[in-house]
């Protein structure tokens, strides 16, 4: 809840931080860039925190198995992720994104192509839901 928060308000921030008088279909460039720049922070920011967690779970674990921590605690201490999950959605997402741009760069920028990437990436997701699922049973 406190991303979306943030989110919201950073955008509302530099939509306001122009304090010039715009005509109003001259924000629409300005709200995409805004919000093209937020979510590229968000995932490189979510990856550096992910590669992170990846780095000190594996020194942890190294330190335990040196220790002479039985393996049942070690993996019950640890998360369990599945890293083949995790990069599968995002090929999805990624590939849906693509799939998105280039439907956008045929069409001039406006309140569409926003749908349009919602609609994509909303497609990419559902993909990697149906394949989860496939795999899990």
């Amino acid at each position: 809840m406190k991303r979306i928060i943030n989110i919201t308000g950073l955008l509302g921030c530099s939509l306001t931080a122009g304090a010039q008088t715009q005509i109003p279909g001259e924000q629409q460039p300005e709200l995409m860039r805004s919000a093209v720049a937020v979510i590229i922070i968000y995932l490189v920011a979510s990856f550096i925190l992910s590669l992170i967690r990846i780095l000190l779970d594996d020194r942890l674990k190294k330190k335990m198995i040196e220790k002479g921590v039985p393996g049942e605690v070690i993996a019950n201490m640890l998360p369990r992720n599945n890293h083949l999950i995790a990069a599968v959605k995002w090929i999805c997402i990624l590939v849906a994104v693509a799939a998105g741009l280039a439907i956008i760069s045929n069409y001039p920028l406006s309140i569409y192509s926003v749908i349009i990437m919602a609609v994509s990436v909303a497609l990419g997701l559902l993909v990697y839901y149906f394949w989860a699922k496939r795999i899990r049973n």
